[in-house]
């Protein structure tokens, strides 16, 4: 690269000190200058080069959907491009690594390209780490279904057998209903029992790479801001933001796998309904285009409930009530006595549930998001179940939605 003066072994250095392959080739895939990086990886002889015979092996430039050359890409649009290409190095016992590519035009004063900045990333680890992670999932996935298609061939047996009951007596089929409640019930506890087992599994292999890459991108983040390269590319910060918000959303997935697979049985003592509804709003992040309305009751009786389990799946129903509000909206959240029990009510002014989702909205691994796995209101549900207590859903489709909480009131 032709730098004049003092500044040419600054320019050396900060480009040989990116741990990136960083290229300048020329219209006819000539390579006419490296940094150390790219030297490291292919060898001194790549210069002058063409630089598909260098990272790939081959004698004409790459062709095909998942090798689109991006010099040509960028030839044809006058834009940069993007892509991911397998290279093989030669100081490496040729090994073969998964890049990150992107290229871009320079231009002379009449606007025409006459050379392309390569700059190529090294993305095996994340690449190998998600294929690993499809074949997990597709393994979950296989378990689940064999799962499933023996408590489905047990329901099947069960109703056979409750057929032939209600065709002998009235106290004979009352018996069978009996019997056919108890099973469902049996088997929903082995369903969301084999599914906590999975789940605690995949939690636990997951959270360890995860903080791998949570830390690896917390370092590139001090490093850019270090090596000043945000001024000269503002984009920079809003990738970093789009790692560290996925990096969150991914936690909250395994978090909600392990509450769901953690669910016991609830340690109840009287206490103050209001003071967990005040709690779980204050530990839930309101956006800024939803307002909350409360309208609790000042001397409600105390509720007979474990506080922490209530916190988590108050908590989950605010955060459910949210993300029905992208578009903003409002909350209401009330509460009263009603019999022997204390009523609490959340109210969503958001996109709402059809009516053919509303029989499985409860159910675990069901969920009408684009983000999510589908655990939330399973373990809400499972709380409030454990709680001899009672959850109701009512809902529109762009009216909104409301779910209310019975739980027993504290005796004496």
């Amino acid at each position: 690269m032709n730098f004049q003066g003092k500044n040419k072994w600054v320019y050396d250095d900060i480009v040989n000190g990116i741990d990136e392959e960083i290229l300048l080739i020329s219209k006819d895939y000539k390579i006419v200058w490296a940094n150390q990086k790219s030297i490291d990886i292919y060898g001194p002889e790549i210069i002058n080069k063409r630089c598909y015979y260098v990272t790939h092996g081959i004698d004409f430039p790459c062709q095909g959907p998942f090798d689109l050359c991006p010099i040509y890409d960028v030839l044809a649009t006058g834009k940069s491009s993007s892509t991911t290409h397998v290279h093989s190095g030669i100081h490496d016992d040729s090994s073969q690594h998964h890049v990150l590519i992107n290229v871009y035009p320079i231009r002379n004063g009449h606007d025409e390209i006459t050379r392309f900045v390569h700059i190529a990333k090294d993305v095996t680890d994340s690449v190998v780490h998600r294929q690993m992670e499809e074949k997990m999932w597709q393994e979950i996935i296989q378990v689940i279904d064999r799962i499933y298609a023996e408590l489905v061939d047990n329901q099947m047996k069960i109703e056979k057998s409750k057929t032939e009951l209600e065709e002998r007596t009235a106290e004979l089929e009352r018996s069978s209903l009996e019997l056919r409640k108890t099973q469902e019930r049996l088997i929903r506890t082995e369903k969301l029992a084999a599914i906590g087992q999975l789940a605690a599994g995949v939690a636990h292999e997951l959270r360890n790479p995860l903080g791998v890459i949570k830390n690896s991108a917390y370092c590139l983040k001090e490093e850019i801001s270090k090596g000043g390269l945000i001024a000269k590319d503002p984009s920079i910060p809003e990738f970093l933001n789009i790692i560290e918000n996925e990096i969150s959303l991914s936690d909250k997935i395994i978090k909600d796998l392990l509450n769901f697979s953690l669910i016991s049985k609830p340690v109840v003592k009287p206490y103050d309904i209001n003071k967990i509804i005040r709690y779980s709003l204050s530990v839930t992040k309101t956006p800024e285009n939803i307002k909350v309305e409360m309208n609790l009751k000042p001397n409600l009786k105390k509720a007979m409930v474990d506080p922490y389990q209530i916190r988590q799946a108050f908590h989950n129903l605010i955060l459910n009530a949210f993300q029905a509000m992208e578009k903003g909206g409002k909350l209401w959240i009330s509460n009263r006595e009603e019999g022997n029990f204390v009523e609490v009510e959340f109210k969503d002014t958001g996109c709402g549930i059809k009516e053919e989702d509303q029989e499985r909205i409860f159910d675990a691994l069901f969920t009408t998001k684009a983000k999510g796995i589908g655990l939330g209101l399973a373990v809400t549900q499972g709380i409030i179940e454990g709680h001899e207590g009672q959850i109701e859903l009512k809902s529109e489709v762009g009216k909104g939605t409301t779910f209310v909480i019975r739980l027993p009131i504290a005796k004496g």
